[in-house]
Parts: structure tokens; C-alpha cells; sequence
């Protein structure tokens, strides 16, 4: 079962997690009966919360003050998922036919593929640095064990020759709550009735019901690309909200489930305007990211691009559509 394969499966709320192979994982000599039988519905919410943290980790560079290594290691994934090391690593096995440090290891190397894509100026030793190696080897291990043999066929995206200079404004945004839901899907998908409701509308719902001051600062997207292969149509999609009025103290547990929730610090972006059909998006992320290459910008490289949609096709005509994307600045 590949990797796509099984975010899909977790990713879909009615989803019942079972063995891919009706198989019984063994630790040493000693199997574990229980894992021969369907895993239990509050075992899969807990990895639920197991493969959001891996995700958003491999998305945000870490969560709260953990950096990625420190938030995906095993005992941090088993504290925030209420497991024990152990049952957690024999799940997570026997779900995805893979083992949880495997799997961390792709979703790392795909950090880092997107700073070579996106960056392709940024050193290899910034790089493994920003990943958490203390040494620059450490880049070429991670890649070549997740396939890519020359790391510098990734820099492939950044057009510095491209006389392209798309306008743009700075703004700072302030410190808020995002709600989010992730989907691995095609991003086509994402522009559907359909999708929003069961994301976006899904949010909306949920925080409303249970923080009474919380207003919504915006809607917003993030597309995880899959970097290694270089398919800019399908990946990750974060659908968020972000959200103001809501108390740190109402935020003292982790959730269970597929809707997570993590701090946005306070920022200055980089702000590019779209106007039209999500089509011209994919288009649009290339003059922006030309532009951010050929430019004097102090880019943040751990934060991703935002989208933040100022409407939406269930109210907007696909010409009228405008979404904005926002490039994190270090200054």
C-alpha cells in the first residue's frame, strides 16, 4: 500500500482501518493477536492524530516548539496519540505495511524536496540544516534512501533567468488559531461544492459548537505538493480557518479526529493575487515563484505558501474567483 494510498484512507471519515492483508504483525517471535483482528475505531482516531502530526509536521516544520525531528519522533507521536511506543508502532505497521520510521523518513525527505524546488539557491548544508541534521551528509542519506539519487535535478522549478515580476504587497498578519482538515486528493477536488462542505463548512461547524467567541479571520488552503516526483496537481490539501477570539486556555488538550488545530504565529508575507478559474492556479504558483527567485525577498523557507480565498464558487462565478497567496518573509 503506497503512501497515498493509505493518507486517502485516513483521510476519509468513514473509513474503518484494517489490515491490508489480513496479516498478523509479529515483534521478534511474539505475535500480537489482537492486531490480526480489524483495529478498533478508537484506535484509529488515535492514528488519526499519529499521521495529522507526521503530516503537519512535514508541512509546517514541526508543531509548537518541537522542530520536525522532535514532533515525529516515536515517543512524541505516542504521547500526543495517547498510545504506548510500542502498540503504536505495531498499528501504524500493520496498517501501512510499513514502519512508522520509514514512513516519517518520506515524509521528511519531501520537506526538503520542496525547499530545493521552490529554492533552489538554498545550499544542501541549509537545507539539512533546516531539516535538523547536524551534518550536511545527512541531506544526501535521507534523499537517496527515498529514491532520489542527484539531488540537484530537483532544482528544476525556480526560472532565475525569468524576466517575470508579478506585483505584490507586504502585509503582516497577526497571531490566530487554524482548524484544519487534510485531504490527499487531486487538487481539481478541492474547488467542489462537495469538498468545501465537507471541509471547510465541517470546520466552521466544529469550532463553532465549541468556542463561543471564536470569528473567522479567513479561509484558507495549503497544497502539499508530492516534490520528490515533481506532480504539482495532487499532494496534501490543508483546508484551514483561521480563527481569532478563542482563549489559550481552551486549547490545553490535543483532538481526537480528523479535524486538527495548531498556532499560526504573527508574521509578514509576501501577498500575490489571483483572479480567475483555481485552473490558472498551478500556472500562477510558477510567475510567483519566478518572481520570489528573481527577487531581494527574505523568504521564510520552513513556512508553506497559503492560500486565503476571499470567496468562493458557491458564491462567485469562476471568472470572479480571487484568491490570494501568501509567501512567509523572515523580515
Amino acid at each position: 500500500m503506497s503512501s497515498t494510498d493509505i493518507l486517502s484512507s485516513f483521510y476519509n471519515d468513514e473509513a474503518l482501518i484494517a489490515t491490508p492483508n489480513s496479516a498478523m504483525l509479529t515483534c521478534g517471535t511474539t505475535p500480537h493477536s489482537v492486531l490480526m483482528e480489524v483495529i478498533p475505531k478508537d484506535i484509529e482516531k488515535k492514528l488519526y492524530v499519529a499521521l495529522r502530526h507526521i503530516e503537519e509536521s512535514a508541512a509546517f516544520d514541526g508543531i509548537g516548539y518541537k522542530d520536525f525531528n522532535d514532533a515525529t519522533s516515536v515517543s512524541s507521536l505516542a504521547l500526543a496519540s495517547g498510545m504506548s511506543e510500542r502498540s503504536l508502532r505495531d498499528y501504524f505497521k500493520v496498517y501501512t505495511g510499513q514502519s512508522l520510521v520509514n514512513y516519517v523518513s518520506a515524509r521528511r525527505a519531501e520537506y526538503a524536496a520542496r525547499i530545493f524546488r521552490l529554492y533552489p539557491a538554498v545550499s544542501k548544508a541549509q537545507v539539512a540544516h533546516s531539516i535538523g541534521f547536524n551534518h550536511p551528509n545527512g541531506i544526501y542519506r535521507l534523499m537517496r534512501k527515498n529514491g532520489v539519487a542527484d539531488i540537484d535535478s530537483l532544482r528544476s522549478i525556480a526560472g532565475n533567468d525569468s524576466p517575470i515580476h508579478l506585483p505584490f504587497r507586504k502585509e503582516y498578519l497577526p497571531e490566530y488559531i487554524l482548524f484544519y482538515k487534510q485531504s490527499e486528493t487531486h487538487y481539481d477536488e478541492c474547488s467542489t461544492c462537495e469538498f468545501e462542505a465537507d471541509n471547510w463548512d465541517k470546520i466552521e461547524a466544529f469550532v463553532s459548537t465549541r468556542y463561543l467567541k471564536a470569528k473567522v479571520a479567513g479561509y484558507v488552503g495549503f497544497a502539499i505538493d508530492r516534490y520528490i516526483s515533481d506532480d504539482k496537481y495532487s499532494g496534501t490539501f490543508i483546508s484551514g480557518i483561521l480563527f481569532q477570539g478563542i482563549h489559550s486556555s481552551e486549547l490545553n488538550k490535543d483532538i481526537i479526529g480528523s479535524i486538527g488545530r495548531r498556532l499560526i504565529p504573527a508574521q509578514r508575507y509576501a501577498v500575490f493575487t489571483h483572479k480567475g478559474n483555481y485552473d490558472g492556479l498551478t500556472s500562477f504558483y510558477d510567475e510567483v515563484i519566478a518572481t520570489i527567485n528573481n527577487s531581494d525577498l527574505s523568504i521564510d523557507i520552513a513556512t508553506p505558501y497559503m492560500e486565503k480565498y476571499l470567496n468562493s464558487p458557491t458564491e462567485a462565478p469562476a471568472e470572479e474567483l480571487i484568491t490570494e497567496l501568501w509567501v512567509g518573509l523572515t523580515d
